[in-house]
């Protein structure tokens, strides 16, 4: 075979020194690149960006120096000495660049902190943004002055609808009333004759005046929603059981009982007509049972009382406390007593007590509870007349014997109270009731020194009277109450020996003696 001769490649050819020449000027672009991407003014030396052009340059300048090296035609130092060269003229060129961006950024702050500092140092700026300011403020007092007006609008327009709903209200219970007044008259026409029928239209006009225009002496109590829900079924039976005209009588009791809540409203299941449930409190489970009862054991009790109609108080009196106690009441006070008496009632309720050994019996208040929330019966309830006397008398039933210290000068009872009396003092048992003598207004209603708890009532005219030494008051300081109106009870509270009523009058402000012409005692 012919030996081929082969060109040996000398160290230092061009060739070699070409390529190498061409990788230094690519490494060099390379870095260029890099550097041209970065933000001018932004980079500084310990950036991402600037350590990556830094290592770029190095490793540029080493290849650079590693290719000239190894092509053999220049020596180490020589090249040592070109990379200084280019490495100080980067240097250079990357420090004008950093002080161009660094000196063009402080000329911008400089310009702007200018600008900034005009607008606020500038008076008539100063002047304007005060204004837009006092304008801001303007207008958010206007928009808060325009929220509350809305929210006053709409209070008030709420307080008229509530206001014109409870009159529309008040328009059908009146003339509910009055359409059961006319059916009370009717009732009464066949019943008892003309004489009846001007009591029944006088007690209607009266009742359904004081209670549409309102009468802060009445204490008169509506029945609650769910009794007037049981309307339809209460006409119902005392239709059945002959007493249509007593259906607000029926309404009251079923208020009394138990409000119109419950499976038994009329709390019937202890009467005689209960055949179906246990003969328990609350032993009815259906509410029309119940009401069927207990309208049928009302009918009894009326008729047995003798009512003559819906204004016959003292029957009705009579009628109530008997379904409360029960049908041996009744004939026990006609005997007794003649009729109703709260005395009498309270006596009744100890007797059966007594008798079936238990703590208490009934309700000796019955009338009273269920009364308030009688319209017929309401404005009459417990009004004594007494003959000529200008007052009342203070207790129910009360003797001239019951005066147990006149009016004047005395032996002080047991060294105490006064040796000048200025009253009369009443005896009567603990607990009794205690009526206003005229129509007033309540000016003290708590404990008054010597006469311990006591109530003092303003009648106009500087009449005033005086309740003393009670154990119990049931009215408040600037309540109103009418003639014969339950406000307390008999006690021996105070400078008192024992239970009994202390009754003053003072005309002018001075104590008068009350048996001179104002009250008429039998």
């Amino acid at each position: 075979m012919a030996k081929i001769k082969t060109r040996e490649t000398q160290r230092g050819s061009i060739k070699t020194i070409d390529r190498a020449s061409i990788m230094t000027e690519h490494i060099r672009q390379a870095s260029f690149k890099v550097k041209d991407s970065s933000v001018p003014g932004t980079r500084d030396s310990d950036s991402p960006d600037s350590y990556a052009q830094d290592r770029i340059s190095e490793y540029g300048h080493a290849a650079a120096d590693r290719a000239v090296i190894a092509s053999g035609s220049i020596g180490e130092s020589a090249a040592r000495q070109i990379r200084m060269k280019k490495d100080a003229i980067e240097i250079k060129k990357r420090k004008d660049e950093l002080l161009k961006s660094r000196n063009a950024k402080a000329g911008e702050q400089a310009a702007e902190s200018g600008l900034h500092s005009a607008k606020v140092k500038t008076p008539a700026e100063m002047q304007k943004r005060k204004a837009i300011t006092r304008k801001a403020m303007a207008d958010k007092a206007k928009r808060d002055a325009a929220i509350r007006n809305s929210i006053k609008l709409r209070d008030s327009a709420r307080r008229v609808r509530k206001d014109a709903k409870r009159s529309v209200q008040a328009m059908s219970r009146l003339v509910r009333r009055i359409i059961e007044g006319a059916r009370a008259m009717a009732m009464a026409i066949g019943a008892a004759g003309t004489a009846t029928v001007v009591i029944v239209v006088m007690c209607v006009l009266f009742g359904a005046a004081f209670y549409f225009f309102g009468d802060d002496s009445s204490s008169y109590e509506p029945v609650s929603p769910e009794v007037e829900a049981y309307t339809p079924l209460i006409q119902k039976y005392a239709n059945e059981y002959g007493i249509p005209q007593y259906t607000e009588l029926i309404k009251a009791v079923m208020m009394q009982e138990s409000g119109g809540r419950g499976k038994d409203p009329m709390q019937a299941s202890e009467c005689g007509y209960n055949k179906k449930y246990p003969k328990k409190p609350n032993g009815i489970k259906d509410p029309e049972y119940s009401i069927n009862c207990g309208v049928h054991y009302l009918s009894d009790n009326l008729s047995a009382a003798k009512a003559k109609s819906p204004v016959d108080m003292d029957r009705i009196k009579l009628a109530l406390q008997g379904y409360n106690y029960g049908s041996g009441y009744i004939p026990w006070a006609m005997k007794k007593y003649g009729g109703y008496s709260y005395s009498g009632a309270v006596e009744f309720s100890k007797q059966q007590a007594k008798k079936h050994g238990w703590s208490f019996y009934g309700d000796p208040d019955y009338v009273e509870h269920v009364l308030r929330y009688y319209p017929y019966g309401n404005y009459s309830y417990d009004v004594i007349n007494t003959g000529p006397g200008k007052l009342g008398l203070p207790i129910k039933d009360m003797k001239r014997g019951n005066i147990s210290s006149h009016f004047g000068p005395r032996s002080s009872p047991g060294g105490i109270g006064s040796t000048y009396h200025q009253g009369l003092d009443i005896a009567f048992p603990m607990g009794t009731k205690v009526l206003a003598c005229e129509s007033g207004t309540v000016t003290t209603a708590g404990w008054n020194g010597g006469f311990g708890k006591c109530i003092i009532i303003d009648h106009g005219g500087k009449l005033q009277t005086v309740y003393g030494h009670l154990s119990q008051i049931s009215v408040k300081s600037g309540q109103k109450v009418v003639r014969g109106q339950y406000i307390g009870n008999v006690g021996s509270t105070g400078q008192s020996t024992g239970p009994h009523l202390h009754l003053g009058v003072k005309m002018n402000g001075r104590y008068v003696n009350p048996e001179k012409g104002l009250l008429s005692i039998p």
